[in-house]
């Protein structure tokens, strides 16, 4: 049950196994009363105000995702121990003249930030809406890039201040047995738009990413080969986080009709 862990002792005294065993009154907030009313009913429950909040994705649009690596012992200036690092992203353009997808990982040897702040700025110049899953995440990461590079810091603050969280929208209007109790993106996707996840993918999550990125970017025994595999795999995970974006936010609309 959505973010009702306090309540599982108290539900399960009262024989209250299963979501199917309670009401809405047994849930303790909105998206779980959606839950337990999709569960006990099997079917998918769709608000009516998903039209209203699918509105404030404005077009043109760029689908945004990060990845990143933490560093113990950190490399570049200003960073601290474990602090995360933007060293990939992708976008997905939609709603331009030429809707193209725009990638950037990081190579080895020197800086990686201030190449990517310039990428990431033209990857996003002109969208209206720029759209996260989980928004949390991403502006933490722009005012990060934003503070080490203060001469970026207007355009990066710029991009900050464009971005729509995806999350609230499923979260708070959309609710599908498959989903399992989670809105994680890789719950939700293959739920709301099936045959689209990440199990055609050699990396099928974000800590395999960052693994790999670490790999790519600092283990010596990785020949050229191996780097060019790596590298693909790591540049479909990331395009695959933005394709899903572009292809939820289609099947929410579908929904909202």
């Amino acid at each position: 049950l959505y973010y009702a862990k306090k309540l599982a002792r108290r539900l399960e005294g009262e024989g209250k196994i299963l979501i199917s065993d309670l009401s809405e009154s047994d849930a303790p907030n909105a998206p779980a009363k959606r839950q337990v009313r999709s569960v006990t009913s099997a079917t998918r429950v769709v608000e009516p105000g998903l039209a209203n909040a699918l509105a404030t994705i404005t077009h043109p649009i760029a689908y945004l995702d990060f990845e990143t690596v933490q560093l113990a012992v950190p490399r570049w200036p200003g960073c601290g121990p474990q602090a995360m690092v933007t060293v990939q992203f992708s976008v997905h353009r939609h709603g331009f003249a030429d809707n193209t997808t725009r990638s950037h990982l990081a190579g080895r040897g020197g800086d990686p930030r201030p190449h990517l702040i310039t990428e990431l700025i033209d990857a996003c110049a002109g969208a209206a809406s720029i759209v996260v899953y989980y928004e949390a995440f991403e502006k933490a990461r722009i005012k990060e890039l934003a503070e080490w590079f203060p001469e970026y810091g207007t355009a990066l603050m710029d991009i900050h201040d464009r971005i729509v969280d995806l999350l609230p929208i499923v979260r708070d209007h959309v609710y599908d047995p498959a989903f399992h109790g989670s809105f994680s993106l890789k719950k939700v996707l293959p739920a709301l738009v099936p045959g689209l996840d990440y199990s055609d993918l050699v990396i099928q999550d974000g800590s395999a990413a960052t693994a790999g990125i670490y790999r790519l970017l600092f283990d010596a025994s990785l020949d050229e080969d191996a780097q060019a595999s790596l590298r693909a795999d790591l540049l479909a995970y990331c395009h695959r986080d933005t394709e899903a974006m572009v292809r939820l936010v289609a099947a929410l609309h579908e929904m909202a009709k």
